[in-house]
């Protein structure tokens, strides 16, 4: 397990505030090409025998939780990752990482955690069964640690079978829960518990993680992306997270966020958030108790729901439906739960006074885009035939864009490391910077042969 390295957040109470570490990492390796191990070898033969049930079984032993395994197990996937790696002296080295997936829906969709995949050059699932496909990656949202892949078994393989999707807003501190996963690469591993907490704010090295269901159920590296589910064999969460001091303190993000957002990914390529109608940044600031993190308003754009209530600049959010906010990502993984329209009361601090305010949210406009490419960036762009990157045609001198030195017939080849090979994809990852209330990104472009990155406003 790698060493958590964490800035502190000093309103979270030690007790309340659990610094863990993501459950696949200690399975991740890097060898050359001659020396990797095969991946699934340990997995091979390690199926899941009591999901065949026979007919001289005793009646008595199939008690719920074998019942509730023999439901889902073929509906968890052993996802292998191979990637290749260039050291300091340019030599390319290939490894390979294991974790776990749930089917969704018959025509393929599979849930996992975006730390499982991210940085994969190959996705491979495997089921229960020995069955093994290829898995395209269909879109993640790295602030919230999910991943959404789909694969395609030939028409004459058996059919695929979906997970039932419970609720994780009624859990019950106590009840039982089963996760089923690829510990180790022991693939389809089952593990029982109960569940030991929810609404569990978690820190790791660089966000804090809220609303987590915290179980005892033995969740070890490689079991990421699998499913936790209720004694009845219904999905309740994703498994994500360990805390690597202790036994038997597992984490899951609830179903009823992973589920929303494996929905938008599918739907739209990106994370529906409601938005706000302003830009955020980070702050520290001094309360009563010590230091916290505050989220400081950047921007507030005109007839936009912030705009409405009488948000302004310099505004502090530090509260959302009546608990604290630790930074921006905070902000963003709660409203990802919801969609675009949902009201929420946010508690903010301005010039040292406390306020209570309703705002109702929106989509993201169109016309904030326009007015972040055109006002803000100062650009007018164009698509390129070859479909390598957009081009600048016009810059504004006064722009962000032409202020960090961009000229005109540079080439944007990606925002925030998401290529944009047309206008449509360019405008998409502006959208997702907004909609994320981000006020820079991270732009890659090419003048001539150079390639290099610039942070600038949007």
């Amino acid at each position: 397990m790698f060493p958590i390295r964490t800035p502190s957040v000093p309103s979270m109470r030690p007790s309340d505030r659990l610094r863990v570490g993501f459950c696949m990492v200690a399975l991740t390796w890097a060898t050359s090409a001659e020396a990797t191990p095969n991946p699934r070898s340990l997995a091979a033969g390690v199926h899941l025998m009591a999901v065949r049930p026979a007919a001289d079984i005793d009646p008595r032993r199939r008690t719920p939780v074998v019942k509730a395994v023999e439901k889902v197990a073929p509906s968890v996937v052993s996802i292998t990752t191979e990637f290749t790696q260039t050291d300091l002296f340019f030599q390319t080295r290939t490894g390979s990482s294991e974790g776990s997936g749930v089917v969704l829906s018959p025509d393929g969709v599979v849930l996992t955690n975006d730390h499982v995949i991210r940085g994969a050059d190959r996705i491979t699932a495997t089921f229960a069964d020995g069955r093994s496909y290829d898995a395209k990656l269909v879109g993640t949202a790295p602030e919230l640690d999910l991943a959404v892949l789909r694969i395609a078994p030939p028409a004459t393989d058996p059919p695929l079978n979906a997970v039932a999707v419970g609720a994780s807003g009624d859990l019950l501190l106590g009840e039982p829960v089963i996760a089923i996963g690829n510990p180790f690469g022991l693939g389809h591993t089952v593990t029982t518990g109960v569940v030991s907490a929810v609404s569990r704010p978690l820190e790791t090295d660089d966000r804090v993680y809220q609303d987590f269901i915290q179980t005892d159920a033995s969740i070890n590296p490689g079991n990421s992306g699998g499913p936790l589910l209720d004694i009845t064999g219904r999905l309740i969460g994703i498994n994500t997270a360990i805390y690597p001091q202790g036994r038997g303190i597992g984490f899951a993000i609830p179903v009823d966020r992973a589920v929303k957002v494996a929905r938008d990914l599918v739907q739209f390529g990106t994370v529906q958030v409601p938005w706000l109608g302003v830009d955020l940044d980070d702050i520290a600031i001094r309360t009563a108790t010590g230091r916290r993190i505050a989220i400081r308003v950047t921007r507030v754009y005109p007839d936009s729901p912030a705009a409405r209530i009488g948000l302004t600049a310099d505004d502090l959010l530090v509260g959302i439906d009546g608990r604290e906010l630790h930074g921006r990502s905070d902000l963003n993984a709660h409203l990802a739960a919801y969609d675009p329209g949902r009201s929420f009361s946010l508690d903010a601090i301005r010039s040292g006074r406390s306020l209570e305010l309703q705002l109702a949210t929106t989509p993201l406009p169109d016309r904030s885009i326009d007015r972040s490419i055109r006002a803000i960036m100062g650009a007018n762009i164009a698509a390129t035939t070859e479909r390598r990157g957009v081009v600048l045609q016009q810059l504004d001198p006064r722009g962000s864009l032409a202020q960090r030195g961009l000229r005109a017939g540079d080439r944007i080849l990606a925002i925030n490391g998401h290529a944009t090979p047309t206008v449509e994809a360019f405008r998409t990852q502006v959208g997702r910077v907004k909609s994320g209330h981000r006020p820079t990104a991270l732009f890659t472009i090419q003048r001539r042969m150079h390639v290099v990155r610039v942070s600038a406003a949007l």
